[in-house]
């Protein structure tokens, strides 16, 4: 992993991408299995802001390989077999992705305007844009992050609220979950016992507490050039800090987390 690309994924894979012949491929760092994908050849262009979803497991046939250049508005994505990537250059008007998702073999995006949306590959590419969520900012709050969550085969949107675009320091936690009969979002306390960790690069996951050994119902994260774990209990609405590792000197640079690959 050393002098390479790594971006993580909920599946608990992890996309290498070697920076200069575009060589990739898919890592479980727990296992050491990998899983080899095409090359991502120039007209990718320099990868900026990726976040990467699979619709299944790299092990089961079909699986499919999304990936998202937020900034560069681009998806690429590819499935078993495949010898070469399929890139999709969206244009969504006033909307724009800022995170995707998978949910039964589905994918799943968020808009910066915070709407749902579906997003279909091959064999024709193209991004639906559904219902708003609707979120209520709480009092002090001007700046926000928001994560498309995958848990038990339910959709999940969380916003982590700040103080202010670049502060280092989150002061609330909102999580709603989608009923899709309605198509519409309703504020949760619960999350069946599990736990959702959040990322700085917009990388999210859902795993069951008690295989973790933690607490359930909590949002876990960590902040910039900070070597802290912080915790947010939904049913509580409270904020408590742990420190794992008190000998670790930061960095600058902000975990990922590594799930057991699923």
């Amino acid at each position: 992993m050393q002098n390479v690309m790594c971006f993580p994924t909920p599946q608990g894979w992890m996309l290498i991408v070697h920076p200069h012949d575009k060589y990739c491929y898919l890592f479980d760092p727990l296992t050491m299995s990998k899983k080899n994908l095409p090359s991502l050849h120039l007209e990718a262009g320099p990868i900026t802001n990726l976040v990467c979803v699979l619709s299944s497991s790299p092990t089961e046939e079909n699986c499919t390989v999304l990936c998202a250049d937020m900034d560069k508005k681009l998806l690429f994505f590819c499935q078993d077999g495949d010898t070469k990537w399929t890139f999709y250059k969206y244009n969504l008007g006033d909307h724009n992705l800022s995170n995707v998702a998978a949910c039964d073999g589905k994918f799943y995006g968020l808009t910066m305007q915070v709407n749902f949306a579906t997003i279909d590959c091959s064999p024709n590419p193209r991004i639906n844009i559904l219902e708003p969520l609707n979120f209520h900012w709480p009092v002090g709050t001007s700046a926000t992050i928001s994560y498309l969550v995958e848990s038990c085969g339910e959709m999940y949107s969380v916003e982590r609220y700040k103080r202010a675009y670049k502060s280092n320091k989150t002061t609330h936690i909102s999580v709603k979950k989608r009923d899709s009969s309605r198509q519409a979002w309703d504020t949760v306390y619960s999350i069946g016992g599990r736990v959702i960790l959040l990322g700085w690069d917009d990388s999210s996951a859902s795993w069951s507490a008690s295989e973790l050994g933690v607490k359930g119902d909590c949002i876990y994260y960590v902040e910039t050039n900070d070597k802290r774990v912080y915790c947010f209990d939904l049913e509580e609405g409270c904020i408590s800090v742990h420190m794992p590792c008190p000998r670790l000197q930061p960095s600058g640079l902000t975990p990922i987390w590594i799930l057991p690959a699923s």
